[in-house]
């Protein structure tokens, strides 16, 4: 395992315990992490069987549990990984969500322990994926793991957040404000503050996203989420009326063509063509 994700871990182990906290002390947060669970539950069949890349302390896990999926969910932190089997013990779902060591870079393992066609979907929120720095290898592998005809959610950020922007330059920071435009093609990536620790980030652009997924999948939807507001800056989120305001406008504009590629991360749907061949990767026919 590359040092940068051995680091990663030490990052993730250090907040886990306190990481639901964080949330619920950011109503924006949870406000963004709603759209993200409901555009999963619209695109997923009832009771489906998915793969969830990077589950955290196991909030989306027991979210879809409630509601009839079978999970098998990976962290590559152990910290989170022990906060989540608690929490979906106390919750009486451990025997429908397997919770396993792994991550976006490990998905051969998840191969051989699963086999191909294994999964209806795969879901991965708030940025597991902004852990890896190439998406190629995950997107080759995810198209054996997924069945025909299956689709994946991946809530990635990208290069470009308009909110940070505009705070950073309101600041006098311009580093800060384009720092993401920074990372996205660098192979060391950014270092990016979580807790007390750093963890090494690396911003993928939509237009990049689809190239990599293609030809296996096609994105069948696209949305900015934290497009207009951001989900940290508590400064933001004392203003309620305002913040209303603006998340009534996102909703409205995270759909638009070019909006949708920008905010604090973007809502990706794909769906794997049934005729994908993984042996030659090109896929003999164009869904619709």
């Amino acid at each position: 395992m590359p040092h940068s994700a051995l680091a990663n871990i030490t990052v993730f182990d250090g907040v886990a315990t306190a990481y639901d906290d964080m949330e619920s002390r950011h109503p924006v947060f949870q406000w963004l992490r709603l759209r993200v669970q409901n555009a999963a539950v619209a695109s997923f069949a009832p009771g489906a069987r998915l793969l969830e890349i990077g589950c955290g302390t196991g909030t989306d896990a027991l979210f879809f549990a409630r509601r009839g999926f079978r999970l098998v969910s990976v962290d590559p932190s152990p910290e989170m990984l022990e906060v989540a089997r608690k929490k979906i013990a106390l919750a009486g779902f451990a025997n429908v969500v397997e919770l396993q060591p792994g991550s976006a870079g490990q998905t051969e393992e998840l191969i051989a322990r699963h086999g191909a066609a294994s999964f209806d979907g795969i879901f991965s929120n708030f940025g597991a994926l902004n852990c890896v720095a190439d998406l190629h290898q995950f997107a080759r592998e995810a198209a054996v793991l997924i069945r025909p005809g299956g689709k994946m959610l991946l809530n990635i950020m990208p290069p470009i957040c308009p909110w940070e922007i505009f705070y950073f330059l309101s600041k006098i920071k311009p580093a800060q404000a384009f720092r993401r435009w920074r990372g996205q093609n660098g192979a060391a990536g950014l270092a990016i503050r979580l807790g007390n620790r750093k963890a090494q980030t690396y911003y993928h652009a939509a237009a990049a996203v689809a190239k990599k997924f293609s030809p296996a999948f096609e994105i069948e939807k696209q949305i900015a989420l934290g497009l207009l507001v951001s989900p940290y800056l508590r400064e933001v989120a004392r203003r309620q009326k305002f913040v209303n305001v603006l998340l009534n406008c996102e909703e409205r504009l995270a759909g638009w063509p070019l909006l949708r590629n920008w905010g604090d991360h973007i809502t990706m749907i794909l769906r794997k063509r049934p005729y994908w061949n993984p042996a030659s990767g090109k896929s003999s026919t164009l869904v619709n």
